[in-house]
C-alpha cells in the first residue's frame, strides 16, 4: 500500500516538471453584494475549457498557456464574469460575481456531477429554505433525508440513517468542528439555523482523506461570513420559534460579522396550567435556544482570520404536584442537553500554487437527566431530594491543511489533525439515602492524531484518479490504536455526457454512543473505545454511472454500494443507561458485532427553469450479527428500510409565488415483537416472551407536504416572504411506536392486541420573514 501511494506522488512530482507553466492565475471568488466567499465556483479557460473550482475558502489556482486565453468565472445563481486582459492584474485576484436577475432568467447550471466524488452531494441553501417542513421549520438535515441513501427514524425525527449506518456514525461538522448532538425538541428538527449557513455538503462514499472518525457519512456545514458591504439582517416569525439575524461590516471590505439566534415559542410559558394553591396536576415545560456568530478579518489579499461560535441548549421538565391541607409535594423529571463550539482559523496564500489554513477547535456536549422530589409541610423542615446524572465530552484540537496546485491536472492536499477528548460518563450527584455527591467523576481522556494526504490527478482529459491515505492514532487508557485508512476514487468521462465513477473507503470510529432504550427525550452518553470495546471499522466499495441531458436540463445518477462493518456494539434487552450502573458500561454492552449493507440508489434531478426538483429511489438491505443475539444469526438493523422513494418539486408561479411539494414513501422499519406471553396470579399483567430481535415490521411510512411562498415588498421598500403550507397533507397516520395491550373478559386476559400509536396528523403552518 505504501509503495502504491509513493508511486502516485512521484507521478505528481513528475507532472510538475513535464507540463510547462506559462501563466498562473490565482485568487478568490466573492459575492459582489455581500463579500461572501463562494465555495465551488468554477474558473475555466474559455478556449480549452480546462477549469478548476474554488476550495472551501473561495481560493483557486489555474494555469493557462498564455495571456490570450480569456477566463470565465461562474457560480450557480450568479451572472458569469469574463476576464480577458491579464497585463494589469495583481495577484492573487479578487473576482466578484453579481447575483443573477431571475426575472431575466439568467441561469448558470451547477456542474458538480463530474467533480464531486461518488456519493457526494451538495444542495443549495435557497432550495433547502423553499422546501415544506414540519410546522414551517426549515431544516437542513431533513432536506438531506429526501436524497438517495438517506432516511430518518420515527416520524418527525431529525436523526439520519445513511447507507445502513446509525446517527452516531455520521460526522457532522460546523465550520470544521464536530457537533455531537444535532437535535432540538427531542429530535423533531436540527440545531442548525438555516439563516446562518452558506453551504452544506454530504459525503456517503469515497470520503476525502481529510475526513475521518465516523463510519457512515460526513455532513460538512459552513457558516456565512457576514456582509462586508452594508448592514442588514432578517427577522423570522414561526409557530415553533422566532429568529433574528444581523450582519454587516466592521471595517468596509475588510472585516464583517454575522450573528443569528433562535428562541422557542414554546418556552414563553408552560404547556399546561401552573401550580395552584390546592388540588393536583401536572406541568410540562420546554424551551430551547441557539446562537451562531462569526467574525472575519481580511488582513490583506493573502491572509484572513475567522472566528466562529455556536451555542445551543434544550431544557425539558415534566412535573406532578399536589397541594392540600398545608402540604405541598412535587416530583419532577427533566432532560437538558446542548452543544458549544468555537473555531479560530487563519488562512494564508503562500504563493499562487500553495494555500494553507490553520485552526484551533473547541467542542463541548452536555447531556443531563434530573430527578427531584420536594415535600413541604407547615412548621416542618422541607424534604428536598434530587439526583442528577450527567454525561458529556469536551474536545480541544488543532488542524493544519495545505492545498498545493501543481497544475490544472494535479492537486495535492495534505495536513494533520490532533484532538484531545475528555469524556465524562455517568457523573451522578444525589442526596437520596444520604448518598455522597460524588460518584464516578473521573474523566476519561483520549488523544487522537491523524495525518492525511489527498491527490486529484487528471491522468487524461477524461480520466481522473483520486488516491488518498489517512493514518490515525488513538490513545486511551494506556492503549494505542494505529490504523491506516486508504481512500480511492476514480472518474471516467465517456462520450455523450456519460460519466463512470468508483470508490473505495476504509473508516475507523473511536467513539461510541449509549442511549436510553425508551421513547421520548433521549439521554445520550458518548464514550471512547477502550481495551474491552475496540474501534469500529467499515469498508465500502461503490460504483456509479451518471448522465447529463443538457436540452431538458436533467441529471441522472445510479450508484451501487456494499459496506462491511466490524467491532460494532449493541445493548442487552432492557438495558437503561440513565441511572447508576452496577457494572462498567464496557462490561454491559454486547461487543464484536458485524454489519453488512448493500444498496442501489437512483436520482433524477432538474435544477434549471421554473419547474425543478428531483426524484430519488433507494433499495437497500442493512443487517447486523452478534454472537449473543438471535443465536448469532443475521437480523435486520432497526431502521433497515428496503424501499425509500422521495419526490421534491417546486414551481415558480408568476413573479411572486413559488409552489413546493415533498412526497416520501419508506418501508416500515424493523421492530421486535413478542412470540407469546403468560400471566401469573401476582403479575398484574402479561409477561411477554421475546425470541428474535427485529422479527417484525412497522406499517409503511408515507407523507405528502405542500407549501407556497410569496415574495413581498413592504411600504418601506423592504423585502419580505410569507410562507404557507400543510405538513402531512392527506393526514396519514404514520406509526410512531407500537403499544401492547391485553384484552380481558370477566377480569381474565383473552388475547394480546398490538396498537399502533401515531403522533403527527395534518398540520398547517404559516411563517413570515422580513429582510432589512
Amino acid at each position: 500500500m505504501t509503495k502504491y501511494f509513493l508511486m502516485a506522488f512521484l507521478f505528481l512530482a513528475g507532472m510538475e516538471v513535464t507540463f510547462s507553466q506559462k501563466l498562473i492565475i490565482s485568487g478568490t471568488v466573492r459575492d459582489e453584494a455581500t463579500g461572501e466567499l463562494l465555495v465551488g465556483a468554477t474558473v475555466k479557460d474559455s478556449l480549452s475549457q480546462t477549469g478548476v473550482q474554488t476550495n472551501a475558502y473561495g481560493f483557486f489556482s489555474l494555469e493557462i498557456p498564455s495571456g490570450d486565453h480569456p477566463l470565465t468565472v461562474s457560480f450557480v445563481g450568479y451572472s458569469p464574469c469574463y476576464i480577458a486582459d491579464f497585463t494589469s492584474l495583481k495577484y492573487p485576484l479578487e473576482v466578484r460575481l453579481k447575483q443573477a436577475n431571475l426575472l431575466q432568467e439568467v441561469t448558470v447550471k451547477e456542474d458538480k456531477m463530474k467533480t464531486m466524488p461518488i456519493g457526494g452531494l451538495s444542495i443549495s441553501m435557497d432550495k433547502i429554505k423553499s422546501m415544506p417542513a414540519l410546522l414551517g421549520e426549515v431544516d437542513v438535515l431533513k432536506a438531506l433525508s429526501f436524497t438517495p441513501g438517506v432516511s430518518t427514524g420515527t416520524e418527525g425525527s431529525a436523526g439520519l440513517y445513511i447507507r445502513g449506518g446509525t446517527p452516531d456514525q455520521n460526522l457532522i461538522l460546523l465550520d470544521e468542528v464536530p457537533v455531537y448532538n444535532v437535535t432540538h425538541l427531542g429530535g423533531f428538527f436540527s440545531v442548525f439555523n438555516p439563516s446562518s449557513l452558506k453551504s452544506v455538503e454530504l459525503f456517503k462514499g469515497a470520503f476525502p482523506a481529510r475526513y475521518g472518525g465516523r463510519l457512515a457519512s460526513v455532513i460538512d456545514l459552513t457558516m456565512k461570513d457576514g456582509n462586508n458591504q452594508k448592514f442588514g439582517g432578517e427577522v423570522g416569525i414561526g409557530i415553533l420559534n422566532q429568529n433574528l439575524t444581523l450582519e454587516g461590516p466592521i471595517i468596509g471590505n475588510k472585516a464583517s460579522f454575522i450573528v443569528s439566534g433562535r428562541i422557542s415559542t414554546l418556552g414563553l410559558s408552560p404547556l399546561l396550567q401552573p401550580k395552584k394553591s390546592s388540588g393536583y396536576g401536572e406541568t410540562r415545560e420546554y424551551r430551547f435556544y441557539d446562537l451562531n456568530a462569526k467574525f472575519n478579518y481580511q488582513i490583506n489579499k493573502t491572509d484572513q482570520i475567522y472566528l466562529s461560535v455556536y451555542n445551543g441548549f434544550d431544557h425539558f421538565t415534566y412535573s406532578e404536584w399536589s397541594a392540600n391541607g398545608g402540604r405541598e409535594t412535587e416530583a419532577a423529571l427533566g432532560n437538558n442537553w446542548g452543544n458549544t463550539t468555537a473555531t479560530i482559523r487563519y488562512s494564508k496564500v503562500f504563493s499562487q500554487k500553495l494555500f494553507a489554513r490553520f485552526a484551533l477547535l473547541y467542542s463541548k456536549y452536555t447531556s443531563e437527566m434530573t430527578n427531584r422530589f420536594d415535600d413541604i409541610k407547615w412548621n416542618v423542615d422541607p424534604v428536598k431530594l434530587f439526583r442528577n446524572t450527567n454525561a458529556g465530552v469536551v474536545d480541544l484540537g488543532g488542524k493544519a491543511q495545505f492545498d498545493y496546485f501543481l497544475n490544472n491536472r494535479a492537486t495535492l492536499k495534505f495536513g494533520l489533525d490532533v484532538t484531545r477528548h475528555s469524556f465524562s460518563p455517568f457523573v451522578t450527584e444525589s442526596n437520596y439515602n444520604d448518598a455522597p455527591n460524588d460518584t464516578k467523576k473521573d474523566k476519561l481522556p483520549g488523544t487522537q492524531l491523524d495525518l492525511y494526504v489527498d491527490a486529484a490527478i487528471a491522468i487524461t482529459p477524461t480520466l481522473r484518479f483520486d488516491p488518498g491515505l489517512r493514518y490515525s492514532t488513538y490513545q486511551v487508557e494506556n492503549r494505542t490504536f494505529l490504523n491506516p485508512e486508504p481512500r480511492l476514487g476514480l472518474s471516467w468521462s465517456l462520450p455523450a455526457n456519460w460519466t463512470l465513477k468508483g470508490g473505495y473507503t476504509m473508516m475507523n470510529q473511536y467513539v461510541h454512543l449509549l442511549t436510553n432504550n425508551g421513547f421520548g427525550f433521549g439521554y445520550d452518553a458518548w464514550l471512547p473505545s477502550t481495551a474491552k470495546v475496540v474501534p469500529s471499522r467499515s469498508n465500502q466499495i461503490s460504483v456509479g454511472v451518471y448522465k447529463t441531458f443538457h436540452r431538458p436540463g436533467l441529471d441522472l445518477s445510479v450508484e451501487v454500494y456494499t459496506t462491511q462493518m466490524k467491532n460494532l456494539i449493541d445493548y442487552p434487552d432492557g438495558t437503561n443507561f440513565t441511572g447508576l450502573l452496577a457494572e462498567s458500561w464496557d462490561d454491559i454492552v454486547i461487543k464484536n458485532g458485524k454489519g453488512r449493507v448493500k444498496g442501489i440508489e437512483f436520482m433524477l434531478s432538474k435544477k434549471t427553469g421554473k419547474f425543478n426538483g428531483w426524484f430519488s429511489y433507494t433499495w437497500s438491505k442493512s443487517e447486523r450479527r452478534f454472537s449473543e443475539i438471535n443465536d448469532a444469526a443475521w437480523f435486520p438493523m432497526k431502521y433497515d428500510r428496503r424501499h425509500n422513494l422521495s419526490i421534491t418539486a417546486s414551481y415558480v408561479l408568476g413573479k411572486k409565488w413559488k409552489l413546493n411539494t415533498n412526497f416520501i414513501y419508506q418501508t416500515g422499519h424493523a421492530v421486535t415483537l413478542p412470540e407469546s406471553a403468560f400471566v401469573t396470579d401476582d403479575s398484574g399483567g402479561p409477561r411477554f416472551i421475546f425470541d428474535k430481535r427485529n422479527n417484525g415490521r412497522m406499517p409503511a411510512f408515507h407523507r405528502l407536504d405542500l407549501g407556497a411562498s410569496k415574495s413581498l415588498v413592504t411600504p418601506h421598500k423592504r423585502k419580505a416572504e410569507l410562507r404557507l403550507g400543510l405538513y402531512n397533507a392527506y393526514n396519514r397516520s404514520n406509526p410512531l411506536y407500537l403499544d401492547l395491550k391485553t384484552e380481558q373478559n370477566l377480569n381474565a386476559p383473552t388475547r394480546i392486541v398490538i396498537k399502533q400509536v401515531s403522533f403527527l396528523p395534518i398540520l398547517p403552518y404559516i411563517g413570515y420573514t422580513l429582510k432589512f
